[in-house]
């Protein structure tokens, strides 16, 4: 363990700990992706009650987030481990819980009835979400104290999380998006076919989570254990320039994408006039592969220079590859696709750079606090990203309703009008851009640089052989609320 602490990770155990994210990525993507459409255009939901279902559901996740992220920190279970304990007895039912999502009941009309259970079941899948995926991140702290080998594992991270995304997106869209779809021509009904591809894919995500949480590693840390409430641990976090930044970079970051995901479709679908099925996964794989290939470039290129300046070239060069949505013709496939290879080969950055900070504000929280909290700061973290994405998909799903979007139901061809195409174009070009554009901000005030971090984790380490003997552990001072 102690070798592990202060050396590198195996490369086993990184490509072990990134498979839970490729896991996760699977069934984030279908749901960034198409879970919005599913709503609107096979489920039948009007756009604007379905931004109150993403509104709704959440709130509840990200409240659920600080809660399982604080159970964690008090969670002591032997030889089963603080977190790994959660990711193997929540693998399956966050994989069942998943397939609730794609069913269509109700008829055309009940619009109240299809967001009440949208609404439940959403909930329900983003609780068992968080009971596997809060322990997971946090152990992102928990397996090195390195600043290097957490961009390296970061960047294996994502590269498999891509991989996640691409089978979760491009695959899905094969199997179940559009009458060109492999399992619409099998059973006749759009319905059905997003019923049996979230069946797979629930299936597939469960299995690969749960070997995941089989294999990974966690290692025991010597710090005293937080007691302290939301409040108070939150007003603590805020204190730290570097919590404030790399946040506000993290969730900037996040949310820009999150808008990517939940527009793109609308974009190829119905701006672009492309049918479903084999045409939507090219347009879907092609960045994801780009960004799969282009991740390690990034990692080897932040490892000469700093994260900050590295991930403010990959958001002006995304603003510039985003832009071209406004201006690609429809139904001309090349452009589209050159579009998705400028887009791709900068996303990995955005996503990589955020992601690898975040791991070295929990050592900044020990040094000046004296206490180590690694779930109750990724439940924070995670809190503030699900209601900022929360809001950012409902406003999305609140525009295409103010330009005039027109729901349908098991994907019935409605002709949309141009104010609707328009809005689609400039959501997916200019909102995302803006966003990355201000990360870049917070991204220069955190710099949180290589020789300060190193500087901390030594100063930690002298305070952790100074302690006496049994005192390596214990409660943070301070009640709980």
């Amino acid at each position: 363990m102690q070798e592990e602490r202060k050396g590198k990770i195996s490369l086993s155990q990184k490509i072990a700990y990134g498979s839970g994210d490729m896991s996760v990525n699977i069934l984030f993507a279908a749901i960034s992706f198409y879970l919005l459409y599913f709503f609107v255009n096979v489920g039948g939901l009007k756009a604007g009650l379905a931004s109150v279902v993403f509104m709704i559901a959440r709130a509840w996740d990200a409240i659920t987030d600080y809660m399982m992220g604080r159970i964690v920190d008090k969670t002591k279970f032997g030889k089963w481990g603080k977190r790994r304990v959660y990711m193997l007895f929540g693998a399956i039912p966050y994989g069942l819980s998943f397939i609730l999502l794609w069913l269509a009941p109700f008829g055309e009309d009940a619009q109240i009835a299809k967001m009440i259970y949208y609404t439940l079941v959403y909930m329900l899948y983003n609780t068992v979400w968080t009971v596997v995926y809060i322990p997971y991140n946090a152990l992102t702290a928990n397996m090195t104290d390195d600043y290097d080998e957490r961009t390296s594992i970061s960047g294996i991270r994502i590269a498999m999380a891509n991989v996640g995304m691409l089978l979760g997106a491009a695959v899905f869209a094969l199997l179940a998006d559009g009458a060109e779809s492999i399992l619409y021509g099998a059973f006749g009904s759009l319905s059905k076919a997003y019923a049996v591809a979230s069946v797979i894919f629930g299936v597939l995500a469960s299995i690969i989570f749960f070997v995941c949480s089989l294999t990974v590693k966690e290692r025991e840390e010597s710090a005293k254990e937080n007691t302290q409430g939301f409040f108070a641990t939150l007003k603590e976090f805020f204190k730290l320039k570097e919590f404030r930044n790399v946040i506000a970079t993290y969730l900037l970051s996040m949310v820009g994408f999150d808008i990517i995901m939940s527009v793109f479709m609308f974009f190829i679908n119905d701006t672009m006039g492309f049918g479903g099925g084999t045409m939507s996964m090219v347009f879907i794989a092609t960045p994801l592969i780009c960004a799969i290939l282009s991740s390690f470039v990034w990692v080897k290129a932040s490892e000469k220079f700093s994260k900050h300046k590295v991930y403010a070239i990959a958001c002006v060069y995304m603003t510039l590859a985003l832009s071209l949505a406004l201006f690609v013709p429809e139904k001309v496939v090349w452009s589209t696709v050159a579009m998705c290879v400028l887009a791709g080969l900068g996303m990995s950055a955005i996503q990589i750079l955020p992601y690898a900070s975040l791991p070295d504000v929990v050592e900044v929280d020990e040094y000046v606090n004296g206490v180590r909290r690694e779930g109750a700061f990724y439940g924070i973290t995670q809190f503030m990203y699900k209601l900022a994405s929360g809001i950012a998909v409902a406003v999305v799903s609140l525009v295409l309703e103010l330009f005039g979007y027109v729901e349908s139901t098991d994907n019935t061809v409605v002709e949309q009008p141009h104010s609707a195409l328009v809005a689609i174009r400039v959501v997916l070009a200019v909102v995302p851009s803006v966003i990355f554009l201000v990360s870049v901000i917070f991204a220069y005030r955190a710099n949180m640089g290589r020789e300060r971090f190193d500087d901390i984790k030594k100063e930690l380490e002298s305070r952790k052989a100074a302690l006496p003997v049994g005192e390596e552990k214990g409660d943070a001072s301070g009640e709980a609320e």
